[in-house]
């Protein structure tokens, strides 16, 4: 059986997996899912100084604390930023990396500056300024969550997704991940892209690796919020890295 730890994306939280972590333990897994500051259980530590390396420790303290080698990492959406600057640090203990309808930086990349490669400039400056014009100083320098129904999230978990996210620091999405390249040391990649929504700037990423060393590429018929909306299939495609 494996090591599982599931990193969730923007403005979510370990909520998010409740449904996929029950269905990976029920086939005799081990599964971690780290809440990052600010979000989540942890709204109440919510601050405009939250960075994207606060999110990179939160995961890494869980790792540390609970113990946990050959670990299958995942990521979801902007947690595809926070997963990468963690196996860079810690690749020792990573067995393999999924992506999930996320976001894969190279060194010195954020994740604002990856929506300019991955959308066509229009759909691309129309995020960006929603990102930066919901973070004013009336919002104390957090951005609102999308709503989920932009997301394509499924008709009857969109109030539940819609109510359990909160607003994040901006900080996160500004800040570039800084790469050594021991992440190279991860051979086993997994690309999810949820191919039932768009404007979506993630199959940029599926198109690139695809065929590419190390990684599989595979598509689920979902809207972003795969864990929430189709979370038995989720489970099974992390579960045949096991």
């Amino acid at each position: 059986m494996a090591n599982i730890v599931l990193v969730h994306g923007a403005w979510h939280g370990a909520w998010c997996y409740r449904q996929t972590a029950a269905a990976l333990r029920k086939m005799g897994h081990e599964v971690f899912t780290p809440t990052h500051t600010g979000v989540g259980e942890r709204a109440h530590q919510a601050a405009e100084s939250i960075t994207l390396e606060t999110h990179i420790r939160d995961v890494a303290g869980c790792i540390e604390a609970e113990e946990i080698k050959d670990i299958i990492l995942v990521g979801h959406s902007y947690g595809g930023m926070v997963i990468t600057g963690l196996a860079d640090r810690m690749s020792d203990r990573i067995k393999a990396l999924v992506y999930l309808d996320a976001f894969v930086p190279g060194h010195g990349e954020s994740l604002i500056a990856l929506l300019d490669k991955a959308l066509e400039p229009p759909v691309a400056a129309q995020f960006i300024s929603g990102f930066r014009g919901a973070a004013s100083e009336r919002n104390s320098g957090k951005t609102n969550p999308i709503p989920a129904e932009m997301f394509n999230v499924s008709a009857q978990n969109r109030e539940w997704v819609d109510r359990r996210c909160v607003p994040q620091a901006l900080a996160t999405f500004e800040m570039p991940v800084l790469l050594s390249g021991k992440i190279e040391n991860v051979r086993r990649r997994l690309y999810i892209l949820a191919d039932a929504w768009d404007p979506s700037p993630f199959r940029y990423f599926a198109k690139k690796y695809t065929g590419a060393p190390g990684w599989e590429v595979i598509k689920m018929t979902s809207g972003h919020d795969v864990m929430v909306d189709q979370p038995n299939e989720l489970a099974s495609a992390v579960a045949k890295l096991a």
